[in-house]
């Protein structure tokens, strides 16, 4: 398998593990030493290790009855070991109807095979009113280290 190859289908395991909710498998997606990070300054949450981030996913995902993202495109850099995943994603809980769009950006390790480092960009005035719907437990949730 190519590098394009190889860091394309990890990004498609990373994504694939999140639209499955197996959080081992996003775990098992990701270097030890991974950090998961977000975006705009509008809605920063904290960088989170491994273990944080699938500890938020999890509460994310107690919240969502259903949840899937789609790839709509994707761009590969080879020389930084870089894919940019742009993003649909929809759901639905208790609040209502979720519907944003992202652009993750996982930068992968020498053999393109681990994540090393993510980063959400998240469409913020969606977010927000997101947040905004779930009360005062999502934003809590949404700043929790």
């Amino acid at each position: 398998m190519s590098m394009r190859e190889q860091l394309l289908d990890t990004a498609k395991k990373y994504l694939d593990a999140h639209n499955s909710r197996d959080f081992g498998s996003i775990a098992a997606c990701c270097s030890p030493s991974c950090t998961h990070r977000g975006g705009p300054s509008s809605v920063k949450g904290p960088t989170r290790n491994n273990d944080e981030y699938v500890a938020f996913n999890v509460e994310v995902f107690e919240m969502m009855h259903s949840y899937h993202a789609e790839m709509t495109d994707a761009i590969v850099d080879q020389a930084t070991r870089k894919v940019a995943l742009f993003l649909h994603a929809k759901g639905a809980a208790d609040a209502g109807q979720y519907d944003n769009e992202y652009i993750i950006t996982l930068t992968m390790n020498e053999d393109g095979k681990l994540v090393q480092d993510q980063y959400d960009f998240i469409d913020s005035h969606t977010m927000m009113q997101w947040i905004g719907k779930l009360g005062q437990s999502g934003e809590e949730m949404w700043e929790k280290k």
